[in-house]
Parts: structure tokens; sequence; C-alpha cells
């Protein structure tokens, strides 16, 4: 009888222990980064919610479809470029395989089956990002989290300094063969021109966006899915032809690792502890990245694939800037505004697609590839701030965001007894 009470208490101590609920600080440490990717997300996707897919083939911009840009434009991709893409799709990269161990030890302490929990998860959001992709807009990365995500999955019992070596000898691998690449390609051979068939696709699209049907926005939206598909390597993956895809998106999985390693290593529970090993960090990743990012590629435009591969260098640089000013008085209470998109990153990252495909489309205002960059900055920060609102507001009445709450119900299917903990601790991780 004794033994059974002192099981029992030893069970509600590791359940205690595991619930995210007893570490609400660091839970809203997460949601203010969830919230700073989503403000980078619209930042880099902007361009893309006003040009089509096939501007990929000329990162320049210079052409007769923006030739109504001014400096101001120009200056404005230039930043963007260095400072934004590729930074903050890393972040949520970083944070979903941090979600993934979360995830892991709540469904551990409450004795549930985490594969079929994750599994049902990751077939939801891969449902998710078809509709997003495929109805809504080209760009989705959704599909591509739910795949690399049954990879985390079967590696998710790695110790967390396997994940870290894992991660970071690849990364430098990678990033090793990108750089010789760079090194021997001859900068006056790279052509940056559309192919005459882009070309024509491009106007299509275009035409599509400012006057057309909904059928024909439909038909230019899965042209441009397809062009998408193809350059990411998906389009392979579906024949069957799994190479091309994992290399492409090998950043992502590893960015996923790195995240679940941290959260393995209780590295952000005990931040105090190990602040002298965030302030290194925090400088080495300063300066590999800043000079990989921001002072190399004006040197030579070879470097400009290296500029984005160098992106989760300053992805961490980003994320522990955020994270020492968060723990400052004057940093929580201004940084604790970006909680609330962050509670709802689901909702708000399709909602960033909604929004945008539907002001620049021909049912709104038929602006679609007519706007100036920093025009479109501004509408972006704009709408940013409103989703700030609409969180907050919305969380002051709900548990979940509604995206949220319907991916939950598919992931927790068929378990129909939770503890109050365990539905708490969902509205923090619904978004990874």
């Amino acid at each position: 009888m004794l033994k059974e009470q002192n099981n029992k208490e030893k069970d509600d101590y590791m359940k205690q222990k595991l619930s995210p609920i007893s570490a609400k600080e660091r839970i809203e440490t997460l949601d203010v980064l969830r919230g700073f990717a989503l403000l980078g997300i619209i930042l880099a996707n902007i361009v893309w919610f006003l040009y089509p897919a096939y501007m990929q083939e000329d990162l320049s911009f210079k052409n007769e479809w923006t030739s109504f840009w001014n400096q101001a434009d120009y200056t404005v991709h230039t930043i963007i470029t260095m400072f934004v893409d590729g930074k903050f799709v890393m972040l949520f990269s970083m944070l979903f395989g941090f979600g993934m161990v979360i995830m892991q030890e709540r469904a551990a302490a409450k004795q549930l089956n985490f594969w079929g929990i994750y599994f049902r998860r990751l077939i939801a959001l891969f449902i998710f990002g078809c509709i997003h992709a495929y109805f809504i807009w080209f760009g989705d990365i959704l599909t591509d989290y739910a795949i690399l995500g049954l990879l985390l999955l079967f590696m998710h019992k790695l110790k967390p300094n396997v994940m870290l070596i894992i991660s970071v000898t690849l990364y430098s691998l990678y990033f090793g063969l990108f750089t010789l690449g760079a090194l021997s390609s001859d900068s006056t051979m790279m052509s940056m021109t559309m192919s005459e068939e882009s070309r024509q696709l491009m106007q299509f699209t275009i035409d599509a966006h400012q006057n057309g049907s909904i059928q024909e926005l439909m038909n230019a939206n899965f042209m441009e899915r397809t062009y998408y598909t193809m350059r990411n390597g998906l389009y392979v993956l579906s024949l069957g032809n799994p190479i091309l895809y994992l290399f492409t998106n090998l950043p992502y999985l590893l960015m996923f690792l790195f995240g679940a390693a941290v959260a393995k290593k209780k590295w952000l529970h005990r931040f105090e502890e190990y602040r002298k090993g965030f302030f290194i960090t925090w400088l080495l990743t300063f300066i590999f990245g800043g000079t990989l990012c921001w002072i190399i590629p004006f040197f030579s435009e070879n470097f400009s694939a290296v500029q984005y591969i160098s992106s989760p260098l300053l992805t961490i640089f980003y994320a522990i800037s955020l994270i020492f000013i968060y723990h400052t008085v004057k940093g929580k209470k201004a940084l604790q505004w970006l909680a609330f998109p962050g509670k709802m990153a689901f909702t708000n990252y399709i909602g960033q697609s909604i929004i945008c495909t539907l002001l620049f489309g021909p049912f709104a205002f038929g602006v679609y590839g007519k706007l100036h960059l920093t025009t479109a900055i501004i509408i972006a920060i704009v709408i940013f701030i409103f989703q700030v609102i609409f969180s907050k507001l919305w969380l002051s009445k709900f548990r979940f965001g509604p995206l949220e709450y319907v991916w939950r119900s598919f992931t927790y299917l068929g378990i129909k007894k939770e503890s109050k903990n365990a539905r708490l601790g969902d509205n923090q991780l619904t978004s990874q």
C-alpha cells in the first residue's frame, strides 16, 4: 500500500514537473519568438504575394514588371534579402523541433501514445498545407514541415548531444558544398534572365491576379505551385525520388533537430545558468552570420546562394537577442505583445496568405504587381499589427485560435479524457 502511494506521488510529481504550465515564462518566451517569426515571415513573403513564383528566376527584380520601382524599393529589397529572407522560416523550424519535444514529454507524463498523437498531427498539417498551397497561395511551407516532421518523428528518441552533432555537422557540410560551388562558379556566366516560358506564365499570372475570375486565379496558383514544387524538390519526391527534396530542404530538418536538442537540454528552462553560453553563441553567430549575410555578398554575386544558406546562423542570433531582451523588465513588457499572435501562429500564418491574396487580387484592389515595395512593406507591418490586436481580442474570449482548435481536435482524436493542465499546455503548443 505504501509502495503504491509512493508511486502515485512520484507520478503526480513527474506530471507536474513536465507540465508546460509550471514553466509559464519559458512558454511565453517561445510564443514571443513565434510572434517575432510571424513578423519576419510576412516581410519576407510580401513580395511573393505581389509577384508570381517565376520571378525567382530573376532575383534582381530589375525587369519590365518592376520598372516603376524607385531606388528606395531596391534598397528595401536588399535590406529584406540581407536581414529577413530565410531567417524567420528557420526560426519557425527551430520552434517546430522544440515543440515536438514538449509534446513528447507531455505525452509521456500522461502515458499517451506519442507516435499516434504526433502522426495525426502531421497528417492534419499536411492536409492544411495542401489546402493552403493549392487554393490560397503557392508558397506554402506546411506541407514540407509535415513531410520532414515524419523524419523528425523517427529521430525523436535520439540523445540531445547526438541531435546537436547531426545538425551542426550536416549543416557544416551542406554549407561547405554551397561555398565550394560559389567559389568555383563564374559570375559572368550566371544567367539571371527568365526563360521565355516563365515570362509568358508571369504575364498570365499577373493578369489573372489583376482582372481574372476565380477559376483563372485557381489555374494560375496551381501552375505556380507546380513550378514551386519543381524547384524545391517536392515534385520529384511525388515521383518517388527523395534525394533532391531532402537535399533542398535539409536546413529545415537540421533546424528541427537543433530546436529539439535545445528543448531536451533544457537550456531555456535554466537561462540564467547558461547565460554565458548563450552570450558566446550570440557573439559567434553574429560575427560569422553577419559576415556571410551582410558583408561577403557585396564583393561577389557568386555568394548570393551562400547568403541564404547561412541564414540559420542569424536565426540563432536573432532568437538569442530576443531572449536576452525578454529577460529584462522593460524588454519583457514590450515583447509580451508578440506573444499574442505567437499563440495563434498557425491561424495567423494562414491568415497572412488569405488577407494578402484577397487584398491584392481582382476582388479587392487589384494591385497585384503594381505596388512599390516600400508601400507593400508598410502594408505588411499594418497587417501584422492587426493580427496582434485580433489575437489579443480572440484569446481574451477563447482558449485556442480557430485553426489551432481544429488542428488540436484532429491531433487528439480518440483521446476523450485530458487533464486541465494538458489542455492548457496545448494552448501554448498548437503553433509548433
